[in-house]
């Protein structure tokens, strides 16, 4: 699956997309479960250095409480912004000083891989079940 922006046609206004996108389309297999759709919220909209993308999503997952060891579910909530800019000498100019940058070489993008990323790097790293848990 494929969630293609275009974007010649977004200005410096902002444009939102709502998608929907089934679990197995994000390919992540890590320690926890993804019991549903992602539900997710982009707005683009031109800079003055490319384009900016904002993406905000949802999805219910099964954790493993780091404290207890017991499984919960719960939403979880992930967002952060990127930009998007054409051209590999951009790239190789900035080195690594700036990775929130997507190279594009279209004017278009595939959003899924952007998605795909804030969602792992915003998984958490010791989940908890509840504030009060006492553990084992």
């Amino acid at each position: 699956m494929k969630v293609i922006i275009p974007l010649r046609e977004i200005g410096y206004e902002p444009r939102k997309f709502e998608i929907k996108i089934p679990p197995e389309e994000i390919d992540y297999s890590g320690e926890y479960e993804v019991l549903g759709e992602y539900e997710i919220t982009l707005t683009v909209q031109k800079t003055d250095v490319g384009h900016k993308i904002r993406v905000e999503g949802k999805v219910p997952m099964r954790f493993v409480c780091s404290r207890c060891l017991d499984r919960f579910d719960r939403d979880f909530y992930f967002s952060d912004e990127n930009i998007l800019r054409k051209g590999v000498e951009e790239v190789e100019r900035l080195g690594d000083l700036d990775v929130e940058t997507w190279v594009i070489d279209k004017d278009e993008v595939d959003v899924i891989p952007i998605i795909r990323d804030i969602f792992i790097v915003s998984l958490p790293i010791n989940p908890i079940c509840s504030e009060d848990c006492l553990g084992i």
